[in-house]
Parts: structure tokens; sequence; C-alpha cells
């Protein structure tokens, strides 16, 4: 649209003026308003009333507005200035009843709209604080039945020298049973695999604390389906570790506070959307070693490729298909 001169000619209570407005009434641009009505007092109410109503606020000696204005017709204004109010048109005579008519339906419409946007958030607020709630409960559930099951627990049973979860070492490939040449051994594996209660050594997340302290394995086809419900629930849980998650091509972290102060990582890695190994770190730096429990089984993860010797974390990285941790 091209530029246009508009002059609206304001009168009422006696008193006269006039608006000017200049530019390009396309609503993209901007429109120069400006009031020539005496000395409107701060707070005052300009109206203009064109393919939408625009609204402008005085404040003090300003007087000229830029504002956006789509106008594929006639314009019209009306000021409230106190206790007084003046209209005008560029088509001629302007109905006051008929623009506060307008203006009263936009104050309508904007209340509507108003309260719509409360009502919306306040039931995202709700939604959010039942998914928050459902999600303690689970996890108060899931740690009672971790506690009633360590309580079932025999203090006096022996483990069986091919256990497939060895909470004491890291176990290598050497120590798990031969099912082929060792039938025997592999019915005991089943049995201790079924009753080892993994839910007790994850829902409070000692399990991810044991790993870390002594690594572990497992004799099976697929460990990370074994442990993926208490997975799940820890990366719920806890927030996430965005240093990782944004170097670590494929992969999910979170961070695990600790009442200490101290804290680690577990992560996720994964080809496509298989997951191929289960991650534990501690933080650290380049320069110091990392604990001694985990010396054999840990690899430096430096948060940046440039300094090496830098922050980083000490990372234990445990197959997803049988659990053994590889270096």
């Amino acid at each position: 649209m091209a530029f246009q001169k508009v002059i609206v000619i304001m009168s009422g209570g006696g008193d006269t003026g006039l608006i000017k407005l200049s530019g390009s009434f396309d609503g993209l641009n901007d429109v120069r308003c400006e009031c020539k009505c005496g000395n409107p007092r701060k707070g005052s109410k300009l109206y203009v009333f064109a393919d939408e109503i625009t609204e402008l606020t005085f404040d003090g000696d300003k007087t000229t507005f830029e504002v956006p204005i789509s106008a594929k017709s006639d314009i019209a204004c009306l000021l409230y200035d106190g206790g007084k109010t003046l209209i005008g048109s560029s088509g001629g005579r302007a109905d006051r009843r008929q623009l506060e008519g307008r203006l009263d339906a936009m104050r309508r419409k904007k209340a509507r709209e108003a309260a719509l946007k409360r009502e919306s958030e306040e039931r995202i607020a709700r939604e959010k604080e039942t998914r928050a709630e459902e999600a303690r409960r689970l996890a108060e559930e899931r740690a009672e039945s971790s506690r009633a099951l360590r309580r079932d627990e025999t203090d006096g049973e022996k483990r069986r020298e091919n256990e497939h979860i060895n909470t004491r070492r890291p176990v290598h490939a050497d120590d798990v049973p031969n099912r082929e040449t060792d039938m025997r051994g592999a019915s005991a594996c089943r049995n201790e695999a079924n009753s080892f209660p993994y839910e007790a050594q994850i829902a409070d997340d000692s399990y991810a604390r044991a790993v870390l302290r002594n690594g572990v394995t497992y004799d099976g086809t697929n460990f990370f389906r074994a442990v993926k419900p208490q997975l799940d629930e820890m990366f719920v849980r806890y927030p996430a570790e965005s240093r990782l998650n944004a170097i670590v091509p494929n992969s999910k972290w979170v961070r695990v506070d600790l009442e200490d102060g101290d804290y680690y990582v577990l992560g996720l890695l994964f080809d496509l959307s298989e997951p191929t190994f289960i991650c534990y770190g501690i933080p650290g730096t380049g320069t110091t070693p990392p604990p001694s429990e985990i010396s054999d089984v840990c690899v430096w993860l430096p948060l940046d490729n440039s300094l090496p010797q830098g922050a980083g974390f000490w990372v234990i990285y445990q197959s997803a298909t049988n659990g053994k941790c590889i270096k």
C-alpha cells in the first residue's frame, strides 16, 4: 500500500482538534499518528478505528505515536481526555454510539481471551502437578517394594560361584559359566537370575552407586531389558546432564545428586534406537586419577576436547547386552 496522509477533524464538548496520520496503511509498517487536540492529560486514551481498533495512551507531553495500522476504508478516532470526549472521521460525521459499541465489543473479546488463557494455564499446571504426584507415588511404591525384598532376603544365603551379578568386583568373561559344557551351572545361573532383586538394587539408585564402586556383569542375552524399568525411573526422577547430552552423540544423561554434596552421572548410549551401553561417571579432572575402585574399568571423558586435562568424568561403560564393564 502506498504512502498516504489522512487528517481526522475532531470535535466534542465545545472543543476541536485534529489527528494527522501518515504512512503506509498496510498493517505491516508503522503509521505516524500526531494528536493536535490541545494538551491531552497523562493517561488520556486515543482510539483509532480502522480494520482493527488501535489503543494509544498519552504519557506526559508525548502526543506523537508510531504504530502499525491496517485501513482499507475510512478512519475514525475517539479521544477520551479527562472528562471530555472528542470524535471524528475521515469519511464524514462520526457516530459516537457506534464507535463506543465497537470499543465495548473489543474489550469483551480481550476479556474472554484473557480468561481462556488463564484457564488453559491453570489446567496445564494441574496436569503437571498430577503427573508429578503420580511419579512420586510410583517412586514410593517401588521403594517400599525394594525394602520388602531386602527384608525377605536370607542373611545366611551363600552366593554361588557362578552368580550372575557380583557386587564385590567387576566380573570378567572368564567368570561366566559355560552353558554348553556345564548344564548344572547354567541351571544355577537361571535360578539365581530369577531370584535376584533388581528393584532392590536400583530403585533407590544404590545399584548405580554399587556399579561405580565395584562394577557388575550379567550372564544373559539382554541385560538392559532386565534393568530398564529402574533406569527409566531414574531418568524421570533426576535432571538432565546437558553438558554430556551436548557432546556425546546418540546419548542421554542425567545428574544424580547425593546427600553429601557429591554427584555422579548416569547415561545411555544408543545405536539408532537400540541401547548399547549403560554408563556411570564420576566428575573429576584429567590430572587427577580416578578412584581406585574403578581405575581398571573406567575411561576419561573430558568436557572439552581442546582441554583434555580439564574438567570431565571418569566413565564406566557397561554392555547393555550382558552387563560387562568394557574399557
